[in-house]
């Protein structure tokens, strides 16, 4: 008889790793993570801030447009800020006002009819963390300075006119505003100042929208007037973006500044204009 043949089942010994090297991999896993995740976060803030300048572009394209379409005349940055009654704005349903005028000959729906749409309950109007060209996506939620400021739901609310010309307090969140020493801050309920754009001197050095401020501890130190206001300058500038933002000049380019740099204006406190750099207002001495 011919002996057996060996089993073909053959037992082998399982090696199971030891605390060292499972600290090994660990440690290793980490030092990845802390590598990877600076770079993670440098590209997502690197998109955030190219959807930024996007969303300025649209801003750009539409007051292009508006002032092709009625002869230079820029869009209207309203009567005032609209955080008080007596700053209002000017009338809501106002084509000629900045948040209608841009947008719709950019080829986007007014503020106003998103206004009227969230009232009905069919669209929200956008806040933070929404995909709107009103919307910078570094924005966070608002908050009320310490004056006249009211905040509701998320939304900074602004007085204007309604349809008969009575006051309206309505919701706003706008990452962005128009530069209120277009016309050299004018505010008088009696003269709607026109600015035409053939006629500003230096029309890549003009800012005319800008990222600004949402709440009063987003600069340092923190804000004591009022944050709220539709129309702005260099005193509500963010600092959202690495220390600043972006500004949208009349030419349409966008351009990075830190708020300090806008803040130590060498002409400051009389305009704030750096000619070759920045002008805020046209007419100003700087010029």
């Amino acid at each position: 008889m011919f002996p057996s043949p060996p089993s073909q089942h053959v037992t082998k010994a399982v090696r199971a790793f030891t605390l060292v090297e499972l600290l090994v991999v660990v440690s290793i896993v980490a030092l990845l993570i802390a590598i990877l995740l600076p770079a993670l976060r440098r590209a997502r803030d690197g998109a955030k801030r190219i959807v930024c300048m996007a969303n300025l572009h649209v801003f750009g394209v539409g007051v292009q447009t508006y002032a092709s379409e009625f002869h230079g005349v820029l869009p209207w940055e309203g009567y005032a800020e609209g955080d008080r009654p007596e700053r209002h704005l000017g009338e809501w349903e106002d084509e000629s006002q900045w948040f209608n005028a841009a947008p719709q000959y950019a080829g986007y729906p007014t503020y106003v009819e998103m206004q009227k749409q969230n009232d009905i309950g069919r669209k929200r109007l956008p806040k933070e963390g929404d995909r709107s060209h009103f919307v910078c996506p570094k924005s966070v939620a608002v908050a009320a300075g310490r004056e006249d400021d009211l905040v509701e739901d998320g939304y900074f609310l602004l007085w204007g006119l309604n349809n008969e010309r009575r006051l309206s307090r309505r919701k706003t969140f706008w990452s962005y505003a128009y530069n209120t020493e277009l016309d050299a801050g004018l505010e008088d309920r009696h003269v709607r100042e026109r600015v035409y754009l053939n006629v500003v001197g230096r029309p890549a050095e003009t800012a005319v929208m800008v990222e600004r401020i949402m709440r009063p501890d987003e600069c340092s130190p923190p804000f004591l007037t009022s944050v709220g206001q539709a129309a702005v300058h260099w005193k509500y500038f963010t600092t959202r973006h690495d220390d600043g933002g972006f500004i949208l000049f009349l030419d349409n380019h966008e351009a990075f500044f830190t708020r300090k740099e806008l803040n130590d204006a060498p002409n400051a406190p009389l305009d704030y204009n750096q000619p070759g750099k920045i002008i805020w207002n046209p007419g100003g001495t700087a010029n």
